[in-house]
């Protein structure tokens, strides 16, 4: 009931805006009341998109800062305080709040959801980053008791989850007037992200494909004949570039950089965009100037059960407060406080917000300057068949360390493997055995393994306790990649050697947790 009830909400939620622009001249000289509006805003192509306006309460002669929100992927803007994407998304709660201290906030359509107009071009330079630039050209021109740092320039923080992360991404490369950014749980590399190494995450994308269908989704894109080539699981070279060029990937390696200073949020958990991504993002930004923080939370996009174990509705959710090395990090009000920052010039209110911290559960985590260096061993030889291993058989697994004291594990696992070429699509992930007997894979994440003699698996993080042992899980078969098995008869022996993090000690007070 509540799934049919959520669709129903998708489905009617994409109404297009009505221009109700005020006109700010009749109240020059009095206080301005918190109140909303829509308003239609032109694309620089003359594309119509649709926003709602979020007025903060301003006395005479008070100026705030805007605040560009915009949705992921099968969203829509925040059309209102208590609507669903103000009240049940991330971003969307937080767009709210910035609003209620004191910020104006325009909510948009990107185009071609909700009630824009327009093709989705899958964030392309040409389109959606031009759409977020014409927000930002549109505010400077029509609202009033703007914050400014000179003509034409507004200051400007942006605010999204997913799509609507990656859009602040290149928005920021491309425009040097955006001065503040939290982009929450995006990619680096779209074509990495949803198909590693070619094989696609099938798990997400028929959840996006559905997410596209339910709220009005032109399938132009994905009726082209690379697209659907690519349903058999195999992402094709055309869409593997074409994902590539929209992404901040292809921005860095030209050193076209973000230019406003960045609060990465990304998730454990998040198995379509996990922690690497989040990391790249860090690593490109930390080669310029501007101040950039990360923050690894456990919500993110969460599959369905039983693909994912069941921690919200899905397919993203996440909690309300961080806890590092024993302080709660409430993390809506550390965006606010980046603004704070970042906008208002209050310098210091950010200092709360450490420069990386993950979390191990929701209970607990650890702040870092960077992530523990690796350990290696080499691997036995392993035979496995890749048709029957983690479906109709059990998996192989091969242990790698015992755990002698309460500790952390956070990083990145690689794996390299000597004979790469010949072996079978196979699945590996860090699983922890507890004292106790029963299994875990870690952070929930699964890497496919063919023909790269190196591959880097999905960050993880985890408490771990004495008695527990750490493995590697090899199988032929993950849920969360449904046709990219080999479903191979015949046994293939893999060797080679793993890296894993160095685990780091628990310090006493968040051992106990």
């Amino acid at each position: 009931m509540r799934l049919a009830l959520l669709l129903a909400a998708l489905l009617l939620s994409g109404c297009a805006a009505r221009d109700q622009l005020p006109d700010f001249s009749a109240s020059a000289q009095q206080d301005l009341p918190a109140t909303y509006f829509d308003a239609v805003i032109y694309a620089r192509d003359g594309t119509r998109l649709s926003a709602t306006v979020f007025q903060p309460a301003l006395k005479v002669g008070e100026q705030a800062p805007v605040i560009v929100h915009t949705h992921g992927w099968g969203g829509w803007r925040v059309t209102r305080p208590n609507g669903f994407y103000g009240t049940q998304m991330m971003s969307g709660r937080a767009a709210v709040k910035a609003w209620q201290a004191g910020y104006w906030v325009i909510s948009y359509d990107q185009r071609g959801w909700g009630g824009s107009e327009g093709d989705i071009e899958m964030m392309d330079p040409d389109y959606e980053v031009q759409d977020a630039l014409a927000v930002i050209d549109w505010a400077a021109a029509n609202l009033t008791r703007l914050s400014m740092d000179a003509p034409n320039d507004p200051k400007v923080g942006m605010l999204g989850e997913s799509y609507g992360g990656a859009v602040q991404l290149l928005a920021s490369a491309t425009d040097p007037r955006i001065d503040a950014i939290v982009p929450i749980a995006t990619w680096y590399d779209l074509s990495e992200a949803l198909a590693p190494d070619s094989h696609m995450k099938v798990g997400w994308t028929s959840v996006l494909l559905s997410l596209g269908l339910s709220t009005g989704y032109d399938l132009g894109k994905f009726v082209q004949t690379p697209y659907l080539k690519s349903a058999d699981g195999r992402m094709r070279e055309p869409v593997r570039a074409e994902l590539k060029a929209h992404s901040l990937t292809s921005y860095c390696a030209r050193g076209q950089r973000p230019q406003a200073d960045a609060l990465l949020i990304q998730g454990m958990r998040d198995t379509l965009f996990p922690l690497n991504q989040g990391l790249a993002i860090r690593d490109c930004l930390q080669l310029g100037e501007r101040d950039v923080r990360l923050l690894g939370m456990q919500g993110g996009h969460i599959l369905p059960p039983p693909m994912q174990r069941w921690s919200g509705l899905p397919p993203f959710n996440n909690e309300t407060v961080l806890h590092c090395d024993g302080r709660a990090i409430n993390l809506y009000q550390s965006i606010i406080s980046w603004y704070e920052d970042k906008l208002r010039g209050r310098k210091g209110v950010a200092a709360s917000i450490p420069d990386f911290c993950v979390s191990l559960n929701l209970d607990q985590g650890v702040a870092l300057q960077q992530l523990p260096s690796s350990q290696r061993i080499e691997l036995p030889a392993t035979a496995i068949r890749p048709l029957s291993s983690g479906l109709l058989q059990p998996s192989r697994l091969i242990t790698l360390q015992q755990v002698q004291q309460p500790s952390a594990l956070i990083g990145v696992p690689r794996v390299h493997l000597d004979n790469a070429e010949g072996l079978p699509t196979l699945f590996a992930a860090l699983v922890v055995k507890r004292a106790d007997g029963h299994s875990e894979v870690l952070s929930e994440q699964v890497t496919p393994l063919n023909g790269q003699a190196s591959t880097e698996l999905a960050a993880v993080s985890a408490q771990l306790q004495p008695g527990d042992t750490l493995g590697l899980r090899i199988s032929g078969f993950s849920g969360q990649y449904l046709f990219n098995g080999s479903w191979q008869l015949s046994s293939s022996t893999l060797q080679g050697s793993v890296e894993w993090p160095q685990l780091l000690p628990l310090q006493p007070q968040l051992a106990k947790h």
